[in-house]
């Protein structure tokens, strides 16, 4: 009879708090955007975040650009912001607001995308003009990939259940509640369309 042997690992896991790292400001954005836009951007990570992960993963399986080999793999291939953006008719619609997400969560926040060439502030207009600038995809940080999804299940399963629960509390019915539950649901695949 073989004998079973117990496997460990005695590394420490990684214990960072991911939903802090996508709800509040960190140091990098404090001063860059007010609190009501980053609630806002929040709003606009939570219906779109999934894909643009998995839109910035496909591109992380390719390496390379004229301006920087990338000869160790380290990074994705680059592309405008608005490239690695899926197409889709919501966010067609919502495709300035997502670039923003991109740009001042998923560059400045997460650090998952790194320029190719440092943007430029205009300080008379107020604007960040990356329609030239391509940014890239940090290998390394794959790992958090499944973390960030995690993140958004769990926001729409929380958003699922309140509004539920509020349902259920204002019309005292189940099948109002799961009409509910149902249409949150699909609203929300709605948006991955």
């Amino acid at each position: 009879m073989a004998r079973y042997y117990k496997v460990i690992d005695t590394q420490k896991a990684i214990a960072q708090n991911y939903f802090s790292l996508v709800f509040f400001r960190g140091e990098n954005v404090k001063n860059e955007v007010s609190l009501l836009r980053w609630i806002w951007l929040c709003l606009i990570e939570m219906l779109f975040g999934e894909e643009l992960l998995e839109s910035i993963v496909t591109t992380a399986s390719n390496s390379g650009c004229p301006e920087d080999k990338d000869k160790d793999r380290k990074y994705g291939e680059p592309s405008q912001l608005n490239l690695h953006i899926p197409n889709g008719i919501l966010t067609n619609l919502f495709r300035r607001q997502i670039i923003q997400v991109l740009y001042y969560k998923f560059y400045l926040q997460y650090l998952f995308l790194l320029p190719v060439t440092n943007p430029y502030k205009n300080v008379t207009n107020y604007t960040i003009d990356v329609s030239r600038i391509r940014f890239r995809f940090r290998k390394s940080l794959l790992y958090l990939v499944i973390a960030f999804r995690r993140v958004y299940l769990f926001a729409a399963l929380i958003l699922n259940i309140a509004v539920d629960i509020s349902v259920y509390l204002i019309s005292e019915s189940v099948f109002y509640a799961i009409a509910a539950g149902f249409i949150i649901e699909l609203l929300r695949r709605l948006f991955k369309i």
